[in-house]
């Protein structure tokens, strides 16, 4: 065998190396951001969407989930959206509307009246527009939107509220966001935007003197220690929706674009069912810390409140109409 023989041999053979190794590399990153704490059902949950689509896409995908704003602030999370610095973010199904303010109709108190309502109307034609849009013009989609809910929001305050009069001035902690704001303001609350990650020392320093939210994330993030009493107003079922960034979900075949919704569905579901499964024990070890629940009149905030949506679409939040477009199509 001849030295130049030996030479192309010794080619191929690395070529044909360089080919396996290129097919065999390392899987891809999928970076998940959320706000909630590793004991929340919505991070249990992700652990799970993990676990599915690594496992069913034969590891060629290395999902990675950063809770309790490890990533950055919401806001930054959704720059790192828009730059491909994470690849996906989890929450409350309004926060799209920081690119597309018509999502803000999802974190509306009173705009709808039970989960199966707010699921009907993001994926009716109307929703679906607006979820193109989220596409088309910031390159963000939502995957398989329904399945995830938190348990409805419920008003937690330092002081007793019986009736929705006694909302009338209230402090009451909110989002950052419009619809959160115009929802209370409706009720004739004060509402005060605090960032999530200081609500526990603006209850506890007197900032503000309530804070609204489901029954899980007022355990999960002891947020009942400097407030004792959670008035059942069932004011929001709120939905949960996982957007990734447009760039990575074209990136996938089309069997891992179905891999995908499959697996957040099931993702989805089992969060779900941690929420229901979890929400009378979680209701126990408030009281047994000192938690007094109080039953309201939940139809008087409700007929106090329903104007929110409108006044939204007054201050220009979202096109004169759209509310009531997206109500009609779910009849």
């Amino acid at each position: 065998m001849n030295k130049k023989f030996r030479l192309v041999m010794l080619g191929l053979v690395l070529a044909i190396f360089a080919l396996t190794m290129s097919a065999f590399g390392a899987p891809k990153v999928m970076k998940i951001g959320h706000e909630m704490n590793p004991e929340h059902p919505e991070h249990q949950a992700l652990l799970k969407f993990e676990e599915l689509f690594e496992e069913r896409t034969n590891g060629e995908f290395d999902v990675q989930i950063f809770p309790s704003n490890q990533l950055g602030s919401f806001f930054v999370q959704i720059q790192n959206m828009k730059q491909n610095i994470q690849q996906g973010h989890l929450n409350g199904l309004g926060w799209p509307g920081h690119f597309v303010p018509e999502f803000f109709l999802f974190n509306t108190a009173f705009a709808f009246k039970n989960f199966d309502e707010y699921a009907k109307a993001i994926n009716s034609p109307v929703g679906l527009e607006i979820r193109q849009k989220l596409i088309d013009e910031h390159g963000i989609r939502l995957v398989s939107v329904s399945e995830w809910r938190r348990g409805v929001r419920n008003l937690l305050c330092k002081h007793p509220i019986n009736s929705v009069d006694e909302v009338v001035g209230l402090k009451i902690r909110v989002p950052e966001t419009p619809s959160y704001i115009e929802s209370w303001k409706a009720l004739g609350a004060s509402p005060t935007p605090v960032a999530f990650g200081e609500v526990y020392l603006a209850l506890q320093q007197g900032v503000v003197d309530a804070m609204e939210c489901p029954l899980d994330l007022i355990y999960s993030q002891k947020f009942y220690e400097p407030a004792k009493y959670i008035s059942l107003t069932g004011h929001l079922p709120e939905l949960v929706a996982l957007g990734v960034t447009e760039k990575f979900y074209q990136s996938l075949t089309d069997e891992q674009k179905v891999i995908l919704e499959e697996c957040v569905t099931e993702a989805g579901i089992y969060n779900r069912e941690i929420v229901a499964n979890s929400e009378a024990d979680i209701k126990a070890k408030m009281a047994e810390a000192g938690v007094k629940y109080i039953e309201v009149d939940q139809n008087a905030f409700w007929e106090k409140g329903k104007n929110a949506a409108y006044n939204l679409e007054e201050l220009e939040i979202w096109p004169k109409g759209f509310y009531d477009r997206i109500a009609e199509s779910i009849k």
